[in-house]
């Protein structure tokens, strides 16, 4: 079998030049978005990402060095794309009082403010000003949005899962990212396919095998979990994807059974997520695990979901499976943290009740003193593969927006 981090770190430091020349050349074709966080998954043969964020929460969890290269990042995004603003306002999730979140939103006020430029909350769904406590006890103010017109730019902390609030389509504003890169619209077999061109021109380049960083994906036309619907397509495909990972792990010599994850094709917050390991367990949902499927944050319906390949994760942190997750700037990596969840196992999707998070540190940064976190992390190796998933978000294309949506994006 082959140790990926080993191989990725040992291509860096013989063929750094022409990798980071190769990143140059995709950028050439479409610019990362302001921010990314992409979750990975590393079984030892493999790294590949599972999930791209386009809104990413969680800014919190990352270290201090890992903040101040945010800061840094940003700067230099902002004054070239913006390089007039100076004044920004993040518009956050609506209606949420998770104590993370809104340390998320406090950490990601510090990096802006740090980048040099005058930030505030503006809540979309606030009529008046509210402070409110975060998890480390600091207060935050989220302002009404009517207050906040007179900013620069916008930097949106919402994925737009169930469209794209009216108040952002009357913005002559730059918005960042734009939202018509949300959830309503978005879709993972489109992210994956974009990744899957990316990675095979990055890995013909380097020569790899691309499936050693990306996991095989198919998506499924229109479903019905209610009605039973379309379920025939899915189970066939997942049969002939689990036949495609029987060859890879003869191949490898790689031993276990292979299996599948089975997810919303848009959406996020771990919500319509199941395993399998047959087509046949698809045909068997009960009425139960049909209903937790068809439903995702927001009350969106499923009506289309995506199969990708499951890659039981090796990592873990104190005992417990952790997978990492690695957050951006302009498609450049700054820092990230692993997601760990006792109450799963190596293979399960983690982003479910029980997770925590816990620090990641690189080659350039020693742990924080009052945060637990992981001293001894691949970075680089993360990195590279997390900057081609950003890229491929990048390329994403999908049919113009309506009418109705047309706002200004950035």
């Amino acid at each position: 079998m082959t140790d990926i981090l080993k191989t990725l770190r040992a291509l860096y430091e013989k063929q750094g030049d022409e990798i980071e020349h190769w990143f140059g050349e995709q950028r050439g074709h479409a610019n990362p978005y302001f921010y990314t966080s992409v979750d990975l998954r590393h079984s030892g043969f493999r790294l590949a990402p599972v999930d791209t964020n386009l809104y990413p929460a969680g800014f919190n969890n990352l270290s201090l060095a890992a903040r101040a290269r945010a800061s840094r990042y940003a700067a230099h995004y902002l004054s070239e794309r913006l390089p007039q603003a100076k004044r920004l306002v993040i518009v956050p999730e609506n209606h949420t009082r998770n104590l993370g979140y809104l340390e998320n939103l406090a950490v990601l006020t510090d990096i802006l403010i740090g980048a040099g430029y005058e930030t505030r909350i503006a809540s979309l769904a606030n009529n008046e000003p509210a402070a409110l406590a975060t998890l480390s006890g600091r207060t935050i103010t989220q302002i009404p949005f009517a207050d906040a017109q007179d900013a620069d730019a916008f930097i949106l902390n919402n994925d737009c899962t169930g469209g794209i609030p009216p108040a952002l389509l009357e913005l002559p504003q730059p918005i960042l990212p734009p939202p018509q890169m949300g959830w309503y619209r978005r879709r993972k077999s489109v992210h994956f396919a974009a990744y899957k061109t990316l990675a095979e021109h990055f890995a013909t380049r380097f020569s790899l095998d691309p499936w050693l960083i990306a996991a095989d994906s198919h998506g499924c036309g229109m479903i019905d979990f209610k009605e039973k619907s379309g379920l025939e397509c899915v189970a066939k495909a997942i049969d002939e994807m689990l036949a495609r990972s029987r060859k890879k792990y003869a191949q490898y010599g790689i031993s276990g059974e292979p299996y599948a994850f089975i997810k919303a094709d848009s959406g996020t917050y771990g919500m319509g997520i199941m395993t399998v390991k047959s087509g046949a367990e698809m045909l068997e949902l009960n009425k139960k695990e049909r209903n937790k499927m068809q439903v995702v944050k927001e009350g969106a319906r499923v009506s289309e979901v995506i199969i990708q390949d499951g890659i039981p994760t090796i990592d873990a942190v104190d005992g417990k499976p952790a997978e990492p997750m690695v957050y951006m700037i302009d498609g450049l990596p700054v820092g990230g943290m692993y997601r760990v969840n006792g109450q799963r196992d190596t293979t399960n999707n983690l982003n479910a009740a029980g997770m925590e998070f816990v620090g990641m540190c690189d080659e350039r940064e020693t742990s924080d003193t009052d945060r637990k976190s992981v001293r001894e992390c691949d970075f680089r190796a993360y990195g590279i593969v997390a900057a081609i998933a950003a890229l491929a978000a990048a390329q994403e294309t999908y049919p113009s927006p309506s009418r109705g949506e047309a706002g200004r994006g950035a």
